[in-house]
């Protein structure tokens, strides 16, 4: 009852941003055109890596060490978190934003720019902390909330001011900046009324070093993420469109997703770690058959409202889209919940690389040869290769007997 309530509160979180980013497409569409939402969702793409970055690692490893730390321990873990991203911030956002721009490509600058910058500064969230210390209602309120007042402003002024879809985002990215620093100023104050003490801080070289292989398994998996969208821009322009919005509806179907990896991410490691383990990926089996029949016989609905009527999946993109929220489903519990239980950060990174490698050769033959789809094909068979990789990493921990040593290996 307790996971329950507290997936729901995950869950409320989740819901609200969705809707609300959900809300913000079709007036993003209708203010620019289709071409300027393809820009802007490649930056976004763009910048998912950069806030991958700045956040650096902290999504994975970090709840698992606020979980166990005390109070003054807490709060010298979000210190030495909130001092690296703020060091990693302004040179990763300034990359992201140049690389989002380049992509757009020729008059788009502007929207591949400011799509980079919005996603990017969501490394600098809370989250990690809040899942940590289980507070879900809390990072409801300091931080889920300023975000959404800032993407329906941006959709208000987009509908009713007629802003552009610079302005909306522009508006959406305010919204994140505000969630930050009210999320820090409540962490920082209920730690003081809990007895932290504030401790020395260590060099932000040193933070670096420690928490790179967290940071190494999360940047890797952001970029296979995000490979296909800037190998669709570059080689085939003209498939972005249809990728770019079928992308992006199934990020956000990913994202409505997401409590369940949250849920099980904090429940595998806690007992028999082997026994939950393999229950968490049998479970997961007719879940992601689940997944697949909801989104075929919904995603219909879901894309003409999303698309405003300019862009309209048929059904085979629509089936390939199913598949791929399923795979990237089964992925998440199986990398943030299982493997990370067993500290298999390399496993991850490898899995990752080699997923990607494959993704270039089958992404971008099958883009240029049959355009969207094939792109989508491409990247349903390297990301069943990533958990195929992982699995087979995994494997010996969840057949080994319990209380025997867990060896990191590749």
């Amino acid at each position: 009852m307790r996971s329950a309530f507290k997936a729901i509160g995950y869950g409320l979180s989740v819901v609200l941003l969705a809707l609300a980013s959900l809300m913000v497409i079709p007036a993003l569409i209708r203010a620019s055109g289709d071409a300027a939402y393809g820009a802007l969702s490649a930056g976004q793409v763009i910048g998912s890596v950069g806030a991958v970055i700045i956040g650096y690692g902290w999504g994975m490893a970090g709840p698992a060490v606020i979980a166990r730390a005390d109070a003054d321990g807490r709060r010298a873990e979000y210190v030495e978190a909130l001092r690296t991203r703020l060091f990693l911030c302004v040179p990763v956002c300034f990359a992201c934003c140049v690389v989002g721009a380049v992509v757009a490509g020729t008059g788009m600058r502007g929207f591949g720019a400011i799509g980079a910058l919005a996603q990017a500064v969501v490394g600098m969230s809370g989250q990690w902390y809040f899942v940590g210390v289980v507070a879900p209602y809390w990072f409801l309120v300091v931080e889920t909330v300023p975000r959404v007042i800032g993407t329906m402003t941006g959709w208000f002024l987009m509908n009713h001011a007629g802003a552009g879809a610079i302005a909306g985002t522009g508006c959406q990215c305010l919204g994140i900046v505000v969630a930050v620093a009210s999320s820090t100023a409540y962490i920082l104050a209920r730690l003081r009324r809990e007895g932290a003490v504030a401790r020395r801080a260590r060099p932000v070289r040193a933070v670096l070093r420690e928490k790179f292989d967290g940071v190494a398994a999360s940047i890797t998996n952001s970029l296979v993420l995000s490979l296909p969208m800037v190998l669709v821009s570059f080689i085939n322009p003209a498939a972005r469109p249809m990728f770019a919005f079928v992308d992006r509806v199934q990020r956000q179907i990913t994202v409505a997703l997401t409590p369940l990896s949250t849920v099980m991410q904090g429940w595998v490691p806690r007992g028999d770690r082997r026994g939950r383990g393999r229950r968490a990926l049998l479970w997961m089996v007719p879940l992601c058959g689940l997944i697949v029949v909801g989104v075929v016989v919904l995603g219909p609905l879901l894309t003409d409202y999303l698309g405003d009527g300019i862009i309209r999946p048929g059904l085979f993109i629509t089936v390939l889209m199913a598949l791929f929220v399923a795979l990237g489903s089964y992925e998440a519990v199986l990398s943030r919940a299982v493997l990370t239980t067993f500290g298999r950060l390399r496993r991850i990174t490898r899995a990752n690389l080699a997923g990607g490698a494959l993704a270039v050769v089958l992404v971008g033959v099958g883009v240029h040869v049959w355009g969207a789809s094939g792109a989508l094909v491409g990247v349903l068979v390297s990301m069943l290769v990533r958990i195929i990789d992982e699995y087979l990493g995994v494997r010996p921990d969840l057949a080994r007997t319990v209380g025997e040593p867990v060896a990191e290996v590749l």
